[in-house]
């Protein structure tokens, strides 16, 4: 009796046609750049899938899997203090309980059935209600950087640097006026394909259904892949080991077959960067602190607004216990689902401090600090995780999760120049 399934991984691209031709399934509709809430998409389209398949059943079994989540519900949490705790507690509950029925009714209008019978399935990841694997972990990250739709195999944007619109200046009375021209830059970035594919064996599959309560095998294996799509998303998105089965990571270059993360995006830039490095033994808050100064410093003089801030757990903690000294009180403020988050007060405004584990945190100069504004990060995305059933070969049910998507710093306009900012290089012990 079986479950297998590959780590989620990257994977060699495939041809351009097929690429356009999943993706135009998908954002019919859309155009390139179109900013979208996926979320909403990916129910829009499960709909569109599923009454294609009722007109033409002969087309694939394959579709969009649903998130447990609004990732918009990420941004809300850090952005409006109204939305605490309470407002967490009462949004998971309808989530919960709105997803598994809007799920379950468009599988009973499938023309096919569940897994653990002779046909195979198109699977969501909250099929099975008895499992509590769904909201194990929230993913930050990817949930602050906002989707856009991509319709090809490249992702192309233009851009004009901070010092890049011409110049202006005082004269005479009778001046000889003489033009400056603006400077812009075409960008591209190549869309990377992550898989996670798996298979469920026949004995298996009966197996499961015999259990009390009886249990869908092939939806449960399914709800690993597609956690383990979102652990890559995250770790690729920061720029750390891809590996999902490694707990300790560390900053790694993109892979042939993978997209730069942000840390390889952001130090790049070694002319003028706007993050900055500490130098010697730099562990305690009133040290951390003037660095945070000097990275916001440099990105608002370059004309962005810093509004999230995200560092490795030990650094996280280093701060909360520097400010609860400071302020003799309590500043980290945390909910229910697993967010936390402290409240830096800067210039132009509060930013949320947030932690995200999968930052290293090895002894050494490895803590680091982002210090974003995500108004100029994007999510480019050719196509959000779709299940597909692949050819059987012997009695085992065999699929694949996909996505295709590549992660775009707007404010980089030649590939060595990001204007985002962070401390990288603290002493973590």
């Amino acid at each position: 009796m079986s479950i297998a399934a590959t780590p989620a991984v990257f994977g060699r691209s495939i041809t351009s046609d097929d690429m356009k031709a999943k993706a135009s399934a998908f954002w019919h509709g859309y155009q390139d750049g179109d900013a979208v809430n996926l979320y909403e998409v990916k129910k829009a389209v499960t709909d569109r899938f599923i009454k294609a398949r009722e007109i033409d059943p002969s087309l694939p079994v394959m579709g969009p899997v649903l998130d447990a989540y609004d990732p918009a519900m990420i941004q809300k949490a850090l952005f409006d203090d109204s939305f605490g705790t309470e407002g967490f507690s009462e949004f998971l509950k309808k989530a919960r309980s709105d997803l598994v029925d809007s799920v379950n009714e468009a599988l009973e209008n499938l023309p096919i059935k569940k897994a653990f019978s002779t046909d195979s399935s198109l699977m969501h990841t909250i099929t099975d209600k008895d499992v509590t694997f769904l909201f194990r972990r929230v993913y930050p990250l990817q949930g602050l950087i906002d989707v856009e739709a991509n319709l090809g195999k490249i992702a192309q944007w233009d851009a004009i640097p901070p010092n890049g619109a011409g110049s202006a200046y005082f004269g005479p009375e009778d001046p000889t006026l003489v033009e400056s021209d603006m400077t812009d830059y075409t960008r591209t970035a190549t869309v990377k394909i992550m898989y996670a594919p798996g298979r469920v064996t026949k004995l298996a599959q009966f197996a499961g259904a015999a259990q009390v309560p009886a249990r869908d095998m092939m939806s449960i294996r399914m709800l690993g892949s597609m956690e383990m799509v979102k652990n890559l998303r995250e770790r690729r998105t920061l720029g750390v080991t891809s590996d999902v089965t490694i707990a300790d990571t560390a900053y790694s270059a993109a892979g042939a077959f993978e997209y730069k993360g942000l840390y390889e995006l952001i130090t790049a830039n070694t002319g003028t960067p706007n993050y900055v490095t500490a130098g010697g033994s730099v562990n305690t808050w009133s040290e951390i602190e003037p660095l945070i100064d000097e990275s916001y410093r440099r990105m608002v003089q370059d004309g962005l607004d810093p509004n999230v801030a995200i560092c490795d757990s030990k650094t996280f903690n280093v701060i909360r216990q520097g400010m609860n000294v400071f302020f003799h009180s309590e500043n980290m403020k945390e909910t229910n689902w697993g967010i936390k988050k402290i409240v830096l007060n800067m210039p132009n405004g509060d930013i949320p401090l947030i932690t995200d584990f999968f930052m290293p945190t090895t002894t050494g100069a490895t803590g680091s600090m982002f210090l974003l504004d995500t108004a100029y990060l994007k999510r480019r995305v050719l196509w959000p995780e779709m299940y597909q059933e692949l050819a059987q070969v012997n009695t085992s049910k065999k699929y694949v999760i996909d996505a295709a998507e590549v992660i775009i710093d707007k404010t980089d306009v030649n590939g060595s120049s990001s204007l985002q900012g962070g401390v990288f290089g603290i002493t973590l012990t």
